[in-house]
């Protein structure tokens, strides 16, 4: 029997239940090589993140089974600790799946890459630490892997997240219902601990993959181990422009409209104006209401994966 333990973290809800299903192929396959496995799923994420930190330092890695919001929970639990995070994809959206390159619907081939990837240098990627600003509210720290989303999607993600629509064809239902009643919103930010700048968005967005919304690759130029994150803004456009913004995101021609803005940075504080209460998303899950600060955490997560063009620790 191998000495590597290997936690196992599936989401039971995940893709109506069969994520737990893919966790339990995970498990056979991985005990059937000689890993050592446990299972840590719970019933909710307190309970399985409860279990998975208890026994965390006794784990070689953390296998996720589940979708962006498994993959976050699990990155929250094994960031900055020598734990590996390996991740098989098993939700509505899977951006994070795609932005490592990870197949979807295939347990064996991911099994392989776990495999592999045990016994190979170590990758490093970036995560994002999200403090809530509030005056009303306790500090409140989570982390993210993929992106945080501050404007019309943040606002979409939550409309979505209601939905029983697959992922894509949900988001973009959610899209067409949120247009009804958006207006450009009125932000303060603070970049890199500049002084405090207004500034009038349709959509802001901190990225560190650069994908959401079940493919949409909002950030083509985002990379997950430079060590810095991408805020991107798009200004000036109304709710007929934006109807016709979101099928160019999927096709990536929209980095070239003069209305998108992009920009490297590493700590963001953004927050509101006046108007109304807006919370922040970040893959696919709800976090604090703004004003919030986000900040990249360099190489703060050690991945199961095999990616040769990471950054190897």
């Amino acid at each position: 029997m191998s000495r590597l333990r290997v936690g196992l973290l599936s989401n039971p809800t995940a893709a109506l239940g069969s994520a737990h299903r893919v966790g339990r192929q995970i498990g056979d396959l991985l005990r059937l090589a000689g890993i050592s496995v446990v299972d840590l799923s719970g019933p909710s994420a307190h309970v399985a993140r409860a279990r998975a930190v208890e026994v965390r330092d006794t784990l070689t890695a953390l296998v996720v089974v589940g979708g962006d919001g498994t993959v976050a929970l699990g990155a929250e639990i094994v960031a900055g600790s020598p734990v590996r995070l390996g991740i098989v994809p098993a939700g509505t959206g899977n951006d994070m799946a795609r932005a490592l390159g990870l197949p979807l619907n295939d347990p064996e081939e991911s099994t392989r890459i776990l495999l592999h990837a045990l016994s190979r240098p170590v990758v490093a990627i970036d995560a994002i630490e999200i403090i809530s600003r509030g005056e009303q509210s306790l500090p409140h720290r989570s982390i993210a892997l993929g992106n945080v989303n501050l404007g019309f999607d943040a606002l979409v993600n939550a409309r979505a997240n209601g939905s029983k629509r697959g992922s894509r064809t949900r988001y973009a239902a959610a899209v067409v219902r949120e247009l009804a009643s958006f207006a450009p919103l009125p932000y303060w930010i603070e970049v890199d601990g500049g002084e405090r700048i207004d500034l009038d968005a349709s959509l802001l967005t901190l990225c560190n993959s650069g994908y959401f919304g079940g493919g949409m690759r909002i950030g083509p130029d985002s990379r997950l181990d430079d060590g810095s994150l991408e805020l991107i803004s798009v200004e000036g456009l109304g709710r007929a422009d934006l109807v016709r913004f979101f099928p160019r995101v999927y096709r990536g021609t929209h980095t070239s409209l003069p209305v998108f803005h992009s920009r490297p940075v590493r700590e963001v504080t953004v927050g509101l104006r006046h108007g109304r209460d807006l919370r922040a998303y970040s893959d696919g899950e709800a976090r604090s209401l703004l004003p919030i600060t986000a900040r990249v955490l360099p190489g703060a997560v050690r991945l199961l994966a095999d990616l040769p063009e990471a950054v190897t620790v």
